[in-house]
């Protein structure tokens, strides 16, 4: 089997019995030649099927050498043979759980080249189980039977740390075999290779008009791969996004997803400003019926990390929150929604987005405030104090005079948020004497007397900077570091494996999405941990703080079963990530939102209408 690209389309090649499958997005483009060629359309698996003994006229419409493409095809019985003996070698640097995952990767990967097989598989093991000494073990089995490859890794900082694991299964960089990042991958690399993508739901953003370059770039590498391995605890947070792993894998049909995901309770609907999305109407024993679907189908595997009784704790501390930072808050988010009331319909969306994140900006720096005591606590009690904020930790956020303002929205636009912000809001956020410091300047001022102890992993940091810090921090030798989740949530191991450093992890501002907070969870409870861990949730007494936690149970329902068979990431009582995507809300949508966080508001009216901003505000009813 293998996957070529055409030169007006992509396309895939394999070998079915005595017959060659060629399948293409748009049959269509190619349909002369391929029918000259002998070709035959065949609707139920979207591909062309023609006779082996033709194969030689469909080749000269594909990009490649005829000579290589019929060795490929005509080599697949001994690849498979070659790759289900390799399986059978058991590696001592694996655990058996590890061992019998690679087993499952290496015997979907021999099925590919035989009929009937699919083009990928999933390690959605979770987070802290070792995939990466998995997928080496699998790279390591590739490369010997003479299989070429390439790793995608999320940064350069991971490429390092990734190539000490490949190292200890002797595989090494060359022309079979490469690395390289999400940001500098090149979809042509990819030709004829086994393609693995570690941290692979950076790519599930792969369509339509939301979809990421960086999605688009992986998502037709895989479809040139000759297979795929797609490595992440947390492939996806809602079920269609589980599309980039379907088509390319061949699990799917192209073009029929809408209509597979029908049975687990996903459809398709107008969209607010144009267009179709999907959603969800179904329950848990959808997404559970989902997550069964492709384990027993052989396309996914799931193991979960549970280290040993008692080693890990989960605590949701309550902060003292001064109230006239709780006055603060609510009135940057009063004076906000009084904008988005007065904007035009189609741009309340955006208002609202950015009223959700100026307030979790600011509900972090108060958290951290309030979180200060709690940090100097645990470093007396002789822990190492793991600090995970979400916004940019080295600005400090000033409203406190119409330059400040403009500073702040013109980095908001920088950031993808459109000119609305300047129409709407700037008269909202004039006069409102807000200043806030930055996370890293609050820490350094609180806690710099630690000297080398205290130490910073953002992305204000150089490269070799931070390769010192995670040296030092791996040592013992920080007993503080601050993290931003952008920088260290994602791929680092910061656990420790000497039984020496006690570690008590803070999660400041809960992630978005369910992916998020299993990727920032899963820094310090990991595979071969050997001290004991506090993950500590801090939580601030505030209205707006509720609405979040009442809003997460979607996210982590889907992560749960439709990923993990039924079984939650962190105790029920931890609260889960902000889900909706208020940029995109319908109008009865936005009501109801607007007039749910009315009744959560501890404020009279009264109050409210004698606040300096005087707004009409929308009607209760």
């Amino acid at each position: 089997m293998a996957r070529v690209a055409s030169r007006r389309v992509r396309a895939r090649v394999a070998l079915r019995g005595l017959e060659v499958w060629v399948r293409i997005p748009r049959p269509y483009e190619l349909s002369e030649p391929f029918r000259e060629a002998g070709g035959v359309w065949d609707r139920e698996v979207w591909a062309w099927r023609f006779p082996l003994s033709r194969f030689a006229g469909v080749v000269r419409h594909l990009e490649g050498d005829e000579g290589e493409l019929v060795k490929v095809l005509q080599g697949n019985a001994f690849f498979a043979y070659a790759l289900a003996q390799e399986a059978e070698r058991e590696s001592p640097l694996l655990h058996p759980e590890q061992q019998e995952e690679a087993w499952q990767v290496l015997g979907s990967l021999s099925g590919a080249f035989l009929p009937g097989g699919r083009w990928g598989f999933v390690l959605a093991s979770g987070t802290g189980t070792g995939k990466t000494y998995v997928y080496a073990r699998v790279l390591q089995a590739v490369l010997g039977v003479g299989l070429p490859a390439l790793l995608v890794v999320p940064n350069e900082d991971l490429i390092r740390q990734t190539r000490e694991v490949l190292s200890r299964f002797g595989v090494a960089e060359g022309e079979a075999f490469r690395i390289t990042t999400y940001a500098r991958l090149r979809p042509e690399e990819a030709w004829c290779r086994v393609l693995v993508l570690d941290e692979a739901h950076l790519a599930k953003r792969a369509y339509g008009s939301e979809g990421s370059a960086r999605g688009m770039r992986a998502l037709e590498a895989a479809w040139r791969a000759l297979f795929t391995l797609y490595a992440t605890a947390t492939p996806f947070d809602r079920p269609w996004e589980a599309r980039y792993l379907l088509e390319p894998t061949g699990f799917v049909p192209y073009r029929l997803f809408t209509c597979f995901m029908r049975q687990f309770a996903v459809y398709t609907r107008e969209r607010y400003r144009g267009g179709r999305e999907f959603y969800f109407a179904g329950g848990i024993e959808d997404l559970a019926r989902f997550h069964g679907y492709l384990r027993d189908r052989n396309l996914l595997t799931k193991r979960l990390f549970r280290p040993p009784e008692g080693l890990v704790a989960y605590e949701v501390p309550l902060l003292e929150v001064p109230e006239e930072a709780k006055a603060l808050l609510a009135e940057v988010r009063r004076r906000l929604k009084a904008a988005a009331y007065r904007a035009p319909q189609e741009e309340r969306g955006i208002v609202m987005a950015q009223r959700t994140l100026l307030s979790r900006a600011i509900l972090e720096r108060i958290k951290l405030r309030a979180a200060l005591p709690l940090v100097a606590g645990l470093l007396e009690e002789g822990w190492h104090v793991l600090l995970f904020v979400q916004y940019r930790s080295d600005k400090t956020l000033d409203l406190t005079s119409p330059e400040a303002v403009e500073a702040f929205l013109q980095d908001a636009e920088e950031r993808g948020l459109k000119g609305a912000l300047h129409r709407h809001l700037a008269p909202a956020l004039k006069g409102l004497g807000l200043t806030l410091p930055s996370p890293v300047a609050m820490v350094r001022e609180a806690f710099g007397g630690l000297g080398e102890a205290l130490a910073f992993y953002t992305g204000a940091e150089t490269g070799s900077a931070l390769r010192r810090t995670k040296a030092a921090w791996d040592e013992g030798r920080v007993r503080l570091l601050l993290a931003t989740a952008g920088k260290g949530g994602v791929g680092l191991s910061f656990h420790d494996t000497t039984g020496k450093r006690p570690t008590a992890q803070i999660v400041l501002t809960l992630p978005w999405t369910a992916t998020g907070l299993d990727q920032v969870l899963g820094r310090v409870v990991r595979l071969g941990m050997k001290s004991p861990v506090r993950i500590l949730f801090p939580a601030a007494p505030v209205p707006f703080e509720q609405q979040l936690t009442a809003t997460v149970a979607q996210s982590l329902r889907t992560l749960g079963y439709a990923v993990r068979g039924g079984e939650g990431m962190v105790p029920e009582r931890v609260v889960e990530a902000f889900l909706y995507d208020l940029a995109a809300v319908d109008l009865m949508g936005f009501l109801r939102l607007l007039e749910a966080e009315e009744s959560l508001s501890k404020a009279p009216r009264e109050e409210e209408e004698a606040s300096s901003l005087e707004v009409p505000l929308p009607p209760s009813g």
